[in-house]
Formats: C-alpha cells, structure tokens, sequence
C-alpha cells in the first residue's frame, strides 16, 4: 500500500525536475560581430540626433534639416557634452549629408513646417543585405536590411 503512494509521488518529482533543469543549462557566450557593433553604433547615433532635434525644437519651435542641425547651438554643444564621451564618437567628424560619416549615409526629410521629421540611417558597406536604421519626431527607433536577409 505504501508503495502505491510513494511511486506515484517519486514520478511526479522526477517529471517536475525533468522539465525544470533545461531552464538552468548555460549558453553560449556569442561574441559581437563588426556588424553588430556597427549597428549599435547607428542606433546610438539615431538616438542622440533624435535628443538634439527635440532639443531644437523646444528652443526655436520646429525640427530642422541635417545641414542647419550640424551648424545649431544645440548640436554643438551635444557633441561636447554627450558624444564626445561615447567611444564611437568621441573621434567622429560629422559632415553635411548625405555621408554624414564614413561608410554612412543620412537622409533627414523635415515636414513643412517643421512639426515632424523621417530621418534613414544607411551602412554604405554592407553590400550583402544593405543595412538600414530609421526614426521619426516620435523616437521609435527601426532596422531593417533587404528583403533576402535574415534580421
């Protein structure tokens, strides 16, 4: 009798620890590709452009073009607070578009007006599946490559 009590408590046991220890198996340690970090750098780059526009458009009202951001108070004084402590762009030379820096392309369309902007952050090396970073006035930050190419 004490038998038919305990097997069937031995069986739930080992099922439960059965399906709880693939939880706790390690993973792999993926190292970072040069895409990868690439590719964090432009979101990062998209992120403090996106932070300087909305800057901008506090003090003068509307968003403005990449040419007139690079040349505003605002950006300058990013630049020297912000990026300049950031690795990747601690060294970086900004320039007017449209290959704002090396191996990158920036497209920045600003409403009329100047209540909204679409700016695309492309990888001018990546000929295999043509990386790209966009956002908007709203932050939201998107990635996208070619059609063919795995995310």
């Amino acid at each position: 009798m004490r038998t038919r009590i305990v097997f069937p408590g031995v069986v739930l046991v080992a099922m439960t620890l059965g399906a709880a220890i693939p939880q706790y198996g390690q993973n792999a340690v993926v190292e970072p590709t040069d895409a990868d970090s690439r590719h964090s750098m432009a979101v990062g780059l998209l992120r403090s452009i996106n932070t300087v526009e909305a800057g901008y458009r506090v003090g003068h009202g509307s968003y403005v073009s990449w040419d007139d951001l690079l040349a505003s108070k605002e950006f300058v004084e990013f630049e020297k607070e912000c990026l300049a402590h950031i690795p990747e762009f601690a060294t970086a030379h900004f320039a007017k578009g449209p290959e704002v820096l090396p191996g990158w392309r920036l497209r920045l369309n600003v409403t009329e007006g100047g209540q909204g902007y679409d700016l695309l952050l492309e990888d001018a090396t990546d000929k295999e599946c043509g990386y790209a970073a966009s956002t908007d006035e709203r932050g939201v930050i998107r990635q996208s490559k070619w059609i063919d190419c795995p995310m």
